[in-house]
């Protein structure tokens, strides 16, 4: 069961990093490098971590260890759950909504009725809230979905850092998924809200900045 749950910790920080090195994790981890060599050739035999080498400006080289595709797919995925949800809005749309709407133009409306019918299910639960408080509430929900969630404060708002996108396989080829997060986020927070990063285009993490005192752009 230890080595499990090391092994389980070694894969949010990798999760969390655009790769580390041994010395870093054990440093995480205030274990042995050793150890960690050890739990690391584990993860590289299940095909859960690759390593890279890493030229240093003297000295040996180093090397570098990131997830593989194989330990991505390991961390909560919603994708059933998004297909449920969009069933149901579909289910609710009227017939005269879509008329002379391009196939573009009806997927973007269908995320919008979606994004606000989730808004307007943590209404209350964000009711009363300053800008801090529900960005700290959308972490929590973000944390509950998918795991991996924090937010910083700015000098000019704060920024939410998401590093495991659940619909991250969906959103490659739909960008409409992004666009609707983006419009879930801005309806919560009451405040204009615009991706930084995103794992769908090759980033490390989706991050997100919440403009304070700019209020959302809507369609």
């Amino acid at each position: 069961m230890a080595l499990q749950s090391t092994k389980s910790q070694i894969l949010a920080l990798l999760k969390r990093s655009a790769g580390s090195t041994v010395d870093e994790l054990a440093s995480a981890l205030q274990l042995a490098r050793m150890t960690v060599r050890q739990h690391l050739a584990t993860l590289e035999r299940d095909n859960l971590v690759v390593a890279r080498e890493a030229r240093r400006p003297t000295g040996r080289p180093h090397f570098v260890y990131s997830l593989t595709d194989k330990a991505e797919e390991t961390f909560p995925k919603c994708y059933d759950r998004l297909a449920e949800m969009l069933i149901d809005e579909v289910a609710l749309l009227d017939s005269s909504e879509l008329e002379g709407l391009s196939p573009a133009k009806k997927k973007a409306l269908l995320f919008r009725k979606l994004a606000r019918r989730i808004a307007s299910q943590y209404a209350r639960r964000l009711e009363g809230k300053s800008l801090e408080e529900r960005v700290a509430a959308v972490v929590d929900i973000l944390e509950a979905e998918s795991g991996f969630a924090e937010w910083r404060k700015l000098e000019q708002g704060f920024e939410i850092l998401a590093y495991n996108c659940p619909y991250r396989r969906v959103a490659e080829s739909q960008d409409e998924v992004c666009v609707w997060h983006l419009e879930l986020f801005s309806r919560l927070l009451d405040s204009e809200v615009r991706s930084a990063e995103c794992q769908s285009r090759g980033d490390d993490c989706c991050r997100f900045i919440v403009e304070a005192g700019v209020l959302p752009r809507r369609k």
